[in-house]
C-alpha cells in the first residue's frame, strides 16, 4: 500500500511517499522531496509529487491514500496543502483521506523516536506571535493554542520533577529560544533539535499517517483545516477593531 504525504504548514514544505501492509506496519519511506521557501508551496507542490512519484517508480493511480498536514501552522500554507490533498484524491477518485494533526506527527521524525526510547521527553512549539505558540508535550500536555509561559511551566513542574530531560522542536524555537533559555536554565536538562530536523516534514506525517491509519481516516470532503484559532484579521473583526470599509453613498 501507498501512502503520500503533504506537509506545507511550515516555511518549507515536502512531499513524501511511503509503503506499507494494509495495517499499517513494515512502513518504509521510499521517497521525498522538499519545498524551499513558503512562497514556492503552491507552485511547485504538484511538480514535486509528480517528481518523487517518477523516480519511486509509483503510478499515482497506485495510490491508496493522501495523508496532509492539517495545521497548526501558516494559515496560507494550511490551506495549499490541505486543499491540494483533497483534489488530488478526488481526481484519483479516493474516497478517503488522512488527517494529520501537525504537531502530533513531530513525535514520528527518527530523532524524536531515538529519543523517546531513551526516556527524553518530546516538546513540539510552533511560533504563534505575541508571546503565544501551538504546542504540545508528549505525555503531559495535548495538542493546543497556549502562552508559551504555560507551555515552560508544565516543562518546569511536571516534566522536571520526574527527572526526565526534554527535548524541543519546531519554530517556536527560533522564535523564543532566549525566553525558554531564562525560563529552563538551571532547573533540568533540555535541549533544541538541529535545524536541520527541527522543523515540520512530510516523512513525520507519512510514518503518523500509517500508525494511526485507522482513527484519523475522514472522507475526502472532509478533510478540513485545523487552524487551532482565527486569523489574526478574523480576530480584529469579531472584536470590532477592523474599520468597516463603506462603498460610495448611493444618490
Amino acid at each position: 500500500m501507498y501512502i503520500l504525504a503533504i506537509e506545507t504548514t511550515g516555511k518549507e514544505g515536502s512531499t513524501a511517499l511511503l509503503s506499507c501492509e494494509e495495517n499499517g506496519q513494515n512502513a518504509v519511506i521510499i521517497g521525498e522531496k522538499k519545498i524551499t521557501g513558503q512562497m514556492s508551496h503552491l507552485k511547485e507542490l504538484i511538480p514535486s509529487v509528480d517528481a518523487m512519484l517518477m523516480e519511486a517508480g509509483v503510478c499515482k493511480n497506485e495510490i491508496d491514500y493522501i495523508a496532509a498536514s492539517a495545521g497548526p501552522g501558516s494559515f496560507t500554507g494550511i490551506r495549499i496543502g490541505v486543499s491540494t490533498a483533497r483534489a488530488l484524491s478526488q481526481a484519483l477518485e479516493l474516497e478517503k483521506a488522512i488527517r494529520v494533526p501537525t504537531l502530533s506527527a513531530f513525535l514520528y521524525k527518527e530523532e524524536a523516536q531515538k529519543a523517546k526510547a531513551e526516556g527524553t521527553v518530546c516538546c513540539a512549539i510552533l511560533n504563534a506571535r505575541r508571546g503565544q505558540v501551538y504546542g504540545m508535550v508528549d505525555g503531559f500536555l495535548a495538542d493546543g493554542p497556549y502562552m508559551l509561559t504555560g507551555i515552560l511551566e508544565i516543562v518546569k513542574t511536571r516534566v522536571f520533577t520526574e527527572n526526565k530531560r526534554v527535548l524541543f522542536f519546531g519554530d517556536g524555537i527560533d522564535a523564543y529560544e532566549k525566553e525558554i533559555n531564562e525560563a529552563l536554565s538551571g532547573i533540568g536538562t533540555y535541549a533544541f533539535a538541529e535545524e536541520t530536523v527541527r522543523y515540520q516534514d512530510a516523512k513525520s506525517a507519512a510514518r503518523f499517517a500509517a500508525a494511526n491509519m485507522e482513527e484519523n481516516l475522514v472522507g475526502v470532503a472532509d478533510l478540513l483545516p485545523d487552524y487551532m484559532r482565527m486569523a489574526e484579521a478574523e480576530q480584529k473583526l469579531a472584536a470590532g477593531e477592523l474599520p468597516i470599509c463603506k462603498g460610495p453613498k448611493q444618490e
